[in-house]
Formats: structure tokens, C-alpha cells, sequence
């Protein structure tokens, strides 16, 4: 057993230096949702004596990557008490997780970071972004109405079991599927959010957005649509706001901001906000499992830098009618080198080899590399969820 999990008992030690690590009031809500993550975890934590240095959470979640499901553990939580800051406490934590992971068999690893430079000395890389996308109520566009379909408006914690299939059957590029326990959680956490349900002749879920206000700002937190149908009239719904709300603001999980599809363009201020950071914790059984793009590749051989021995390896790869023959070669001449973080970025589809080439961030055998980078997705990932 790891020694620095912490069991049920140490609840109200962890609760406590997350209240004081991150500046929150105790809450009743606060501490049923922290109660809700802290039941599903693995739960590290380093005493200070009497009271808890440092803590963070390790949540088994499952994501489904371009039709494959791998399992997941998202790093949450990270906290040291000040008088226990710089010893390394949360590093020891952080390495004995990944090493727990990889006990466990789980593949990948997903974290929001305070400091993206931090994290990346983890093997950690940015590969999702979010687009923020905010627009006044005079210069929203105009919808026509529907003589098709209606909008139902329910609370959160009233949302149907057809959202939840509708998210799940849209949810393909390296989102969490979400356990029952996680959507309570979501539930829970966000108690004042609101839903719409757009709905077609037929009575069926064909789009939803999750939304909530504060502030004179209608923000909408989530966002699917499985028809044009349900996009527009869940377009107009937001419309019929515009004499409620000054402020509109949608933070988009997609990164391409489509602004063709508006009639000004320039109406809407674009941010693109770096958002969630990645980590290949089983590199052998991503790259197995992985939904390639080439039905044969030719030897290509590559060399990983990665601090967790069991990645650290120069890999020979091959593919033959669709079937992925991957071996540890170090005693083979690399064609190429590159870490970690790199090879994460690429297989997430973030940024190509291509590119981390021409950037020379990577060197080596353009060729070689040419033929893994066809290997690979090219859409960027979405992710909605936080923690």
C-alpha cells in the first residue's frame, strides 16, 4: 500500500487545508461536493506533524478518444499549507501517483495547472483549449423562428436521461464519459445551473445547453447539438434574452471560432483560452490501442524522454493491415528523439510533428518523422469538464 494515501478518517484534515490552500469559506455545499470527489479518489496527502502539508486528489475517470476508451486519472486539488511549501511535498505526491497509475493500468492522466511550466517538469503538455467567446445584446444575431421542434427549460438537478445518452453520442475527442457519480457531482456543484432542451417534432432530445447568470451576464457553460434543428432553437432561446442580460459569453471547448458563420464577424470578441494539460502515463498501451490513421507504416523507430522508466525507451513501430506491432528497440539507432510532452502533443492531435519539426523542436529523419505524423489524429481535443 502507498504511504501516502490517505484513508476516509483524514476527510476534515483535507477539507480543512483545501479551505485555507485555496482562500474558500466553509459551506455545507462546499464540503458535500469536496466529500463527493474525495469518496472517488485516491487521496494523497504528506502529515505536517498533526495537521496535512500537502494533498491532492488522484479521480479515475474513462475518455473516449476517437472511438477508443482508455482510462484516465485526473490530477485535482494540488495544495501545500504555507509553513510545509518547497519541501517537495507535492512533488513526492504527484510521482507516487503516476507510479500508482501505471500499477493500475491506466493510461492517460489530465490535470488543470496553476503553472503550466510546473507541470510540464511531470511529463504534463497543454492540449486543450477553450474558446471564449463574449458578445453585447445589441449585436447578437438575428434567428428566425422555427415552426418545428420546442424548448424545455428545467434545473439542473431535473436534467433527463436522454442529455446525459445525447452527451455521450457526441462526446468523441478526448472528453471524460462521464459516471453517474460525476454528473451528481456536476449536479451538485453546480446547483443554480439551468438547462434547455430542444426537442424535435418527435419528441426527441436533439440539442441542450447548460447555462447559468451572475452578474447581468447570461454564461453558457455547455453546449451540444446533434441537428441544425436544435441549434436553432437553441440559438434562439439565448436571443430571447437579450432584453434580460447585457453580456453573452459562451466558453467553447472547440477551438475553431467559426466566425464566417456570423453576419459581423467582428461583433463577437474572440479569446482563446489555454486550458487543460495531458500526460501519456502508459505510453506502450496508448500507442497500441491508439486509433490510427495508416492502415501500414514501415519501420520507424523513435526515442522517448520521459522521467517514468517504463516510457523511456526508443520504440520501434510498425503497421501492417491495421494492426500495430509496437516494441522497445534501445538497442536500435533512433530515427528520431523527442520527449514526453511532444509526443503527447502530437498524438492528441494539438500540434503535428510536422510542425514541431519545422519549429525544430524535434530533429531527426524528416522522412521518418513525416510518416508517424500521418500516424496521428490532426483535430484538436475537447474537453468541457474541470477539476
Amino acid at each position: 500500500m502507498n504511504k501516502y494515501l490517505l484513508d476516509e478518517n483524514k476527510f476534515n484534515d483535507f477539507y480543512d487545508l483545501y479551505l485555507y490552500s485555496f482562500n474558500r469559506q466553509d459551506s455545507q455545499q462546499r464540503r458535500l461536493v469536496l466529500k463527493e470527489r474525495y469518496d472517488q479518489s485516491h487521496v494523497y496527502g504528506i502529515m505536517n506533524g498533526k495537521k496535512l502539508g500537502s494533498g491532492l486528489f488522484s479521480i479515475p475517470f474513462d475518455v473516449n478518444f476517437h472511438g477508443v476508451d482508455f482510462k484516465m486519472n485526473g490530477i485535482g486539488d494540488v495544495m501545500s499549507a504555507p509553513e510545509f511549501g518547497g519541501r517537495g511535498g507535492a512533488s513526492s505526491l504527484l510521482k507516487n501517483a503516476l507510479n500508482d497509475m501505471y500499477q493500475e493500468k491506466v493510461t492517460l492522466s489530465y490535470l488543470a495547472p496553476f503553472s503550466y511550466g510546473y507541470y510540464r517538469q511531470f511529463g504534463y503538455e497543454q492540449v486543450f483549449d477553450h474558446t471564449k467567446i463574449t458578445m453585447k445584446n445589441t449585436d447578437l444575431p438575428r434567428v428566425k423562428s422555427s415552426e418545428h421542434g420546442h424548448v424545455e427549460r428545467v434545473d439542473i438537478k431535473d436534467i433527463p436521461e436522454s442529455l446525459k445518452t445525447l452527451y455521450f453520442g457526441q462526446n468523441h475527442l478526448g472528453g471524460m464519459t462521464r459516471a453517474p457519480w460525476w454528473w451528481k457531482h456536476m449536479q451538485d456543484k453546480h446547483a443554480d445551473y439551468q438547462a434547455a432542451l430542444a426537442y424535435d417534432d418527435d419528441n426527441q432530445l436533439i440539442g441542450y445547453l447548460i447555462y447559468y447568470n451572475e452578474a447581468g451576464t447570461f454564461y453558457i457553460h455547455e453546449w451540444i447539438n446533434q441537428k441544425p434543428l436544435g441549434r436553432q432553437l437553441l440559438l434562439k432561446f439565448i436571443t430571447k434574452h437579450q432584453s434580460i442580460f447585457t453580456n453573452f459569453v459562451y466558453e467553447s471547448p472547440d477551438p475553431d471560432f467559426k466566425a464566417d458563420l456570423l453576419l459581423e464577424p467582428n461583433s463577437a470578441k474572440l479569446e482563446v483560452v489555454p486550458y487543460m494539460m495531458a500526460r501519456i502515463v502508459n505510453l506502450q498501451d496508448f500507442l497500441q490501442r491508439y486509433p490510427v490513421k495508416k492502415m501500414n507504416l514501415a519501420k520507424v523507430c523513435f526515442k522517448v524522454d520521459d522521467f517514468l522508466d517504463w516510457n523511456a525507451h526508443t520504440w520501434m513501430l510498425t503497421i501492417t493491415d491495421g494492426i500495430v506491432e509496437l516494441r522497445i528497440a534501445d538497442d536500435q539507432k533512433a530515427d528520431f528523439e523527442l520527449s514526453i510532452q511532444d509526443l503527447t502533443k502530437a498524438m492528441f492531435g494539438y500540434r503535428s510533428l510536422n510542425s514541431l519539426a519545422k519549429y525544430g523542436i524535434i530533429d531527426g529523419d524528416l522522412d521518418k518523422i513525416n510518416e508517424l505524423d500521418g500516424v496521428f489524429v490532426h483535430q484538436k481535443p475537447q474537453l468541457i469538464d474541470y477539476f
